[in-house]
């Protein structure tokens, strides 16, 4: 890298902006290792969609870097699975880093309603109101509930064909509209009978926790047949919602993984430039870290992070400039 380079990452999304902009730091702030006149640009497009199209950017040059959850995704869209417009092509991503984030899907119907599992839902066409995150190739919960709903023979169109509903529309939360019980979004809704279950990751957030705190929710657990068929065919992780994690968890819950931000790359970005970024971000991860305490309990990072972890359970292979640096810091 004797010539000026352009660096791009794709790091969409209020949490990723900031592991975006301490890597972009790393590599640009005083005593910038890159050549003279190089610059680094951190870019963001629709969250969800970046999580998704944004692996066949980076595969195309758009750019460098990217970032989705959970890795399995990076690694079926690699190995150039189809299933519901994922991708037409292998993408050739290597391994960046993981970092350290705590979450599982969860599928949450108020306990009244007295349902025990999935298949109870589409066989009798319960008409459920279903909140829900962006369907389809939207978001990565979208194109694994699509997965996930093909096992069980429906598909979200068949729900609302028999009278149900799914939309995403509740999912951000409005701090700004608070009922006279001080819920807000998904919570009041549930709380005012507008609702009948949340189908959504995220189960580290706030409104996970204050929705199972205002309503008595069953989490329903995905079949161990369902799971098994998932992961032979699309490499999807299984894992359990851990008893007590909320309100209404009484024992672990057989479920899909969504937890691991994965940072990736083209194959062909150069060894030293990958090696540089993460050079930049040891150097940057105390002031990174901080970025992330006031979110408090729910925050994005689960833990601290950790280099000598970060390179474990990416599912894609590491890219050489990778593990050359995990092997001279003594991480690997």
């Amino acid at each position: 890298m004797s010539s000026p380079i352009e660096v791009r990452l794709l790091t969409s999304g209020a949490n990723w902006l900031r592991v975006g902009s301490m890597i972009g730091l790393g590599l640009t702030g005083y005593n910038s290792p890159l050549p003279e006149g190089s610059s680094v640009s951190i870019h963001t497009i629709d969250t969800g969609k970046s999580c998704m199209r944004g692996m066949q950017l980076v595969d195309d040059g758009t750019y460098d870097f990217g970032m989705t959850s959970p890795p399995w995704l990076a690694k079926a869209a690699a190995d150039g699975v189809t299933a519901f417009g994922l991708t037409d092509r292998p993408l050739n991503l290597r391994a960046v880093c993981v970092f350290p984030h705590f979450d599982q899907l969860a599928l949450a119907v108020r306990a009244d309603l007295g349902i025990t599992s999935l298949r109870q839902i589409f066989e009798e066409k319960i008409p459920l109101r279903i909140s829900t995150g962006p369907t389809h190739l939207g978001h990565p919960l979208g194109w694994v509930m699509d997965l996930l709903y093909d096992e069980y023979g429906v598909s979200v169109e068949d729900i609302e064909g028999w009278g149900g509903t799914v939309s995403s529309g509740e999912r951000q939360l409005n701090f700004l509209e608070v009922t006279d019980g001080g819920l807000t979004g998904r919570a009041a809704l549930l709380a005012d009978g507008k609702l009948d279950a949340v189908f959504d990751e995220g189960i580290m957030s706030k409104s996970w926790l204050e929705l199972a705190e205002a309503v008595p929710m069953t989490f329903l657990p995905v079949e161990d047949e369902v799971l098994s068929s998932l992961e032979a065919k699309y490499g999807a992780r299984r894992t359990v919602l851990p008893a007590g994690r909320l309100p209404g968890i009484g024992s672990d819950v057989p479920t899909i993984d969504f937890a691991g931000w994965m940072l990736y790359c083209r194959a062909d970005v150069d060894d030293e430039l990958v090696l540089l970024a993460l050079q930049g971000l040891e150097q940057q991860l105390p002031q990174m870290e901080t970025l992330f305490e006031s979110q408090g309990a729910h925050k994005g990072l689960s833990e601290p992070v950790d280099l000598a972890k970060t390179w474990q359970n990416a599912e894609l292979p590491l890219h050489p400039g990778a593990e050359r640096f995990y092997r001279s810091r003594g991480y690997m």
